[in-house]
């Protein structure tokens, strides 16, 4: 029979083997691998003893199924700012590379024309 526990152990070795997987291909960087380790050992930990999350449940007032759904919504929060926050900060570094390509696109601009300059005037003499 399936139950929630099974499932939830179910997903965290599934997790854990996709996130190795991907990590393995490179398709998945390291920094973002280790939190999804962290979801699926938490997944696998709270399969295999629902007492546990039961107990958090009971000490915070909440049944069984919202505990879980409150795990589950913190997780999806948390890696949804983890990647606004590394967006926000490739956006940066682009924005700077940009312009420090400009700028040498623009020196390169002005020694070309140094050069042009410089050439005749030499072949002159």
């Amino acid at each position: 029979m399936l139950t929630a526990e099974r499932l939830m152990m179910m997903g965290g070795i599934t997790a854990f083997l996709l996130t190795l997987h991907w990590v393995r291909r490179r398709d998945l960087r390291e920094k973002y691998a280790v939190g999804w380790i962290l979801v699926a050992s938490v997944l696998l930990l709270v399969g295999l003893f629902p007492n546990v999350l039961m107990q958090m449940a009971d000490a915070a007032r909440l049944s069984y199924p919202a505990a879980v759904l409150f795990l589950a919504l913190a997780a999806i929060y948390l890696f949804a700012f983890m990647v606004s926050v590394t967006l926000t900060r490739q956006y940066r570094r682009n924005v700077r590379l940009t312009q420090e390509i400009a700028l040498l696109q623009e020196d390169l601009r002005q020694l070309k024309k140094m050069i042009l300059v410089a050439v005749p005037a030499q072949s002159k003499e």
